[in-house]
């Protein structure tokens, strides 16, 4: 499980890598664009989509981190763990305690107990 834990991070973080690039590469696009856009038209002021898509990307890229936490991190905590733990010991340390006071009050069965 190790090896595949490191494969995802690998992946992960090769997946930022890339999304980095394409949105730097998203935005210098995009200003070309608008200012060939605004070089023929000048009376309109046309907005740059860039800041919209890096707020779309911060927010999807927060959402994503914290889905993955909340996937990753475990349901119970140590406290409750370590309960369960403990009342499972003491209900087979309970029942082992009973079994054996249990054996040593039976009444003897067979011949010998006739003697």
């Amino acid at each position: 499980m190790k090896i595949l834990k490191v494969l995802f991070a690998l992946v992960g973080i090769a997946g930022v890598i890339a999304a980095a690039v394409l949105l730097g590469q998203f935005a210098l696009d995009s200003r070309e664009l608008i200012g060939a856009a605004q070089r023929y038209d000048g009376t309109k002021q046309i907005r740059d989509p860039f800041v919209t898509t890096s707020m779309l990307t911060a927010i999807g890229a927060a959402t994503g981190l914290f889905l993955g936490l909340a996937l990753g991190l475990p349901s119970r905590t140590k406290g409750q763990i370590r309960k369960a733990t403990l009342d499972e010991v003491n209900a087979d340390r309970s029942a082992a305690i009973a079994h054996r006071a249990a054996e040593r009050t039976a009444l003897p069965e067979g011949p010998e107990a006739q003697a």
